[in-house]
């Protein structure tokens, strides 16, 4: 047995000897093998780190399986939202009702923009302006397991006025001191520094700097069951079924909220349900709440979407098979030779496994070698790659890695070799030691069918790519309804209390500003509007819109249209007055909406001034602006409502004031803002943002993916090319004699071109006419996430026909001309 073993070790060796020579005795076929290979897995190691990256979330908190996440569909009688803030009482219900619920955790937040304040041991005072500053209750470590580096986890969330802060938030704050009992201060008050904690990974949907305790807060005692206001997550009992706790929620809302919304809006909460309104709560398992493919509004962080994963692993796999396929139609290319090879090598004794091992031993040695070359071409783009994916990935080289990638080149190897083995190794001897090899009409059949499958794939890539450019250009260029150019957004508005309109009328007299105006909501940012509910004059009908608040002067500044009524003017007192847009004139059925009322209970509350609750105020609508997107291009149009600013009351003011820039004088302009900023309001740092700029990091997503599709993308289409290559030689070696005949009898060498293009050309246009109508489906489905999109049409279906066609025949072109231009003597010498 022993020397059995040694044998079959002495013949493996010897294959993988043989596989050597023969790798350097055809470098240029080696060198495309490996380099086709080598791109190939490289995209793959790539993708694969992002997708990893991307579904690993929130995968390393303990019990993980056993959170979940409370989310919100809103049925409106238009159109449905769907909410990651839900009211925090249903918590308390959950936990009271449901058996299966082991415990409740409330997180509010974020709080951006907070300005916080310190004072060190010297006196010194310091700034700073935070975006990661969330509240929650006593339940956050029973759910989040992070790591205190100070601090006790039984009391730092224990009493409200504490907060938990990041190991590098306690270095920029209080340096080498010691943090723990230091005061900050901030908008919500002192808070006492309990504990620093060792930061998160980036791979969760939570992201904070600051963790304030919220627990026995007075408000939570308050009921609600309606207004969303919490991040709630809620930890099953094991073995739970999240499912089954599912269908107990609607009893829930009718047990619950209903009371609420009868008491709220004077209306029976069957009437409220008919008339189209409705609450459906669900469960996010915690591991999926960052790749969720909802359109959820007001999530902690940005999310991912799972359907860019998905096409992207299938990117992924297309590339490899692509690269596979390379290889087999290579092999094929130079199997008149190793025809030879294989008839001598059975002449000489071989036997047909032997020969298959042989090939295979070659397959898997090229595999290999280009995975080491992908590997190194992976870390040198790996940065570049980082940058394009926004995130800070690496790679794990840890023995399970290494041996899964070991693996993979080993399965790579055989997949694309097993091919070329089963093919070579059954040539007959007598054949091809006469002379008279040739392909088979099967072994035509299949590379053509490799062909057509290569461009299939690359056609759909191609489309994929005009498809996506095409919507993200629309996305940044379609008019909005109102002028988002050249608009400068100064934030935390609210600062300058009374001074805010001294702030506007100086900003107006500087040459370089055509206007200014404040509001309450950055157009187009969907977080900054809110919900309201009116009932409408002459109906018993709830109408929920979503609202925003601005100046007299906003609607002229920021370019909205009207059509028809009055903009809010300095000369009258507007707090009563609205403005609607298009679809909510038409929503609540008036054909002539200027002078009709409007009555809401809860609109106060919504400013935080409790002390109206429960008195109706009727509004009157005196002008309807048409249609523009407050919210994203994913969203449609829904029902709006505009207030004056003088609905919140003396002295009160919006979060910004918008500022419009005469061209090519925004950097002089923002300077002297700035100065009048730190005179008006010197301890409250200056923050802006241009408008168009903000509007465009709203699809950050679709933007990456759109680049990381093209990328990839081309890379397909090369490695396919690469194939298309080694076919084109293959073919004309086998015309050869062909083709000198045709050359004695006159044919010219443009004719011999177009006599060995035209093969190729029919395949790629079976390809397209396969690839056309699966491109379809995949992009129409992809554009149904937009609610404004661009139309499919026939132009990117087309110009990927053109763009293939032309690319093959490129390809192709350089072996015709090549075997066009021999000498026929030369072609018609018997070998």
């Amino acid at each position: 047995m022993v020397k059995d073993a040694s044998n079959h070790l002495t013949m493996f060796i010897n294959f993988f000897k043989v596989a050597i020579r023969n790798l350097f005795r055809q470098k240029v076929y080696s060198f495309i093998n490996i380099l086709g290979l080598a791109i190939s897995m490289t995209a793959c190691l790539l993708i694969v780190l992002y997708v990893k990256h991307e579904l690993s979330y929130d995968s390393f908190f303990p019990n993980a399986d056993r959170i979940h996440k409370l989310g919100l569909e809103r049925k409106y009688p238009n159109y449905v939202t769907f909410y990651a803030a839900v009211p925090h009482s249903f918590a308390q219900a959950m936990q009271n009702d449901f058996p299966e619920v082991e415990n409740t955790l409330l997180i509010f937040g974020p709080n951006k923009n907070a300005v916080l304040t310190t004072q060190t041991s010297d006196k010194e005072i310091k700034s700073f302006e935070e975006d990661y500053f969330l509240f929650a209750d006593s339940s956050f470590f029973s759910f989040f397991d992070i790591k205190l580096i100070k601090g006790d986890k039984k009391t730092s969330m224990a009493t409200p006025g504490q907060v938990l802060i990041s190991e590098a938030i306690a270095k920029k704050y209080f340096g080498a001191e010691e943090p723990l009992g230091k005061t900050i201060r901030g908008d919500f008050g002192e808070l006492k520094v309990a504990g620093v904690f060792e930061a998160l990974p980036d791979n969760t949907h939570l992201r904070f700097d600051f963790l304030g305790s919220i627990s026995g807060a007075p408000f939570l005692k308050i009921e609600n069951y309606t207004g969303f206001d919490s991040q709630t997550y809620i930890k099953l009992t094991a073995g739970a079924d999240a499912k089954k706790l599912e269908v107990k929620f609607p009893k829930m809302v009718d047990t619950y909220a209903s009371a609420q919304i009868e008491r709220e809006l004077g209306k029976s909460w069957e009437d409220y349900k008919k008339s189209g309104n409705g609450y459906r709560y669900f469960l996010q398992p915690l591991t999926s709440i960052h790749l969720d493919p909802t359109n959820i509004e007001f999530t902690i962080t940005p999310s991912g979407n799972i359907k860019y994963i998905y096409i992207l692993s299938f990117i992924a796999i297309l590339i490899l098979v692509i690269a596979c396929i390379n290889f087999m139609n290579l092999a094929t290319a130079r199997s008149a030779e190793r025809a030879r090879e294989v008839g001598v090598r059975k002449v000489m004794g071989s036997f047909r496994s032997q020969l298959i091992a042989q090939f295979l031993a070659e397959a898997i040695l090229l595999s290999l070698i280009a995975t080491v070359v992908a590997l190194t071409i992976a870390q040198l783009f790996l940065p570049m790659f980082n940058t394009l994916v926004e995130k800070q990935l690496q790679f794990d080289f840890s023995t399970d890695i290494f041996l899964g990638i070991i693996g993979f080149a080993l399965l790579i190897g055989i997949f694309a070799g097993i091919y070329p083995a089963f093919v070579l190794s059954n040539y007959s001897p007598v054949v091809v030691m006469k002379g008279n090899f040739t392909s088979s009409a099967k072994g035509a059949w299949l590379r053509n069918g490799l062909v057509i499958f290569q461009f299939m794939i690359s056609i759909i890539l191609i489309v994929g790519t005009i498809v996506v450019g095409r919507q993200m250009h629309f996305m940044q260029t379609k008019s909005l309804g109102f002028d988002k150019e050249q608009v400068l957004m100064v934030q935390r508005a609210f600062t300058l209390d009374k001074k805010s309109r001294t702030f506007i009328d100086e900003i107006e007299r500087f040459p370089e500003v055509t206007a200014a105006a404040s509001t309450s909501t950055m157009v187009g940012n969907r977080d900054d509007v809110f919900g309201q509910q009116f009932q409408p004059e002459g109906s018993d009908e709830v109408l929920t819109v979503k609202s925003m608040v601005m100046d007299d002067d906003f609607g002229q500044m920021i370019g909205f249209e009207l059509k028809e009524g009055k903009f809010f003017s300095k000369e009258t007192n507007d707090s009563l007055n609205i403005l609607v847009n298009e679809t909510a004139a038409k929503t609540m059925g008036f054909n002539d909406p200027i002078g009709r009322k409007l009555s809401n209970m809860d609109l106060f509350r919504a400013f935080g001034r409790p002390d109206s609750l429960n008195v109706p105020r009727n509004f009157t609508i005196i002008g309807v602006v048409k249609d523009f997107h407050f919210q994203s291009l994913r969203d449609g149009i829904t029902p709006l409502v505009i207030f004056n600013y003088e609905i919140l009351g003396i002295g009160a003011n919006n979060n910004y004031i918008a500022v419009r820039l005469k061209p090519t004088m925004a950097k002089e302009a923002i300077a002297k803002i700035e100065n009048l900023w730190k005179e008006l309001v010197p301890d409250q740092p200056f923050r802006y943002e241009f408008l168009d700029e903000n509007l465009g990091r709203g699809y950050a997503e679709e933007q990456r993916s759109g680049k990381l599709f093209a990328v990839f993308s081309g890379l397909a289409i090369i490695i396919a090319c690469v194939g298309l290559f080694g076919l084109s030689a293959y073919t004309a070696s086998l015309r050869t004699k062909e083709i000198g005949i045709r050359k004695v009898v006159g044919a010219s060498v443009s004719s011999v071109v177009v006599l060995l293009s035209k093969d190729f050309t029919r395949l790629v246009f079976i390809a397209f006419l396969l690839a056309t109508p699966l491109a379809w489906w995949m992009m129409d489905t992809w554009l149904k996430g937009f609610a404004f999109r661009v139309d499919l049409g026939v132009a990117a279906f087309v110009t990927a026909g053109i763009i293939a066609i032309s690319i093959a025949l490129l390809t192709v072109s350089y072996q015709s001309i090549k075997a066009a231009i021999v000498n026929p003597v030369k072609s018609l010498k018997s070998e």
